[in-house]
């Protein structure tokens, strides 16, 4: 399952960094789904520095296309990362949830 989680990470890094490139459909929700798969092989504390690591990309990476020549698909690479982040946090908050609800019921 590890392997399958550290696959998932690269390709979404891989994916985000092309997708600055060439135009790929739903490259969102490839992105989104590649974080959630990253996640399942989560420790909380790779929870909350994925979770800052997102709302940093999320709000801050547009402002990479400031630098001259190779901003503007800088921004588009961090800000794609920020969306596989994303995915990321959604599923790793979703675990959280589920564990947290088996604990409170298994008492």
């Amino acid at each position: 399952m590890d392997k399958l989680c550290a696959l998932a990470r690269a390709l979404a890094i891989l994916v985000a960094i092309v997708a600055a490139f060439v135009v790929i459909p739903q490259v969102g929700v490839i992105l989104l789904v590649l974080g959630g798969i990253a996640a399942i092989c989560n420790t909380p504390e790779d929870n909350l520095r994925i979770y800052i690591v997102t709302l940093v990309l999320l709000g801050y990476s547009h402002l990479l296309a400031a630098i001259p020549a190779v901003g503007a698909p800088l921004a588009t690479i961090f800000g794609n990362i920020g969306i596989a982040t994303l995915g990321y946090s959604i599923v790793a908050i979703a675990i959280r949830i589920v564990l947290r609800i088996k604990s409170d019921w298994a008492k």
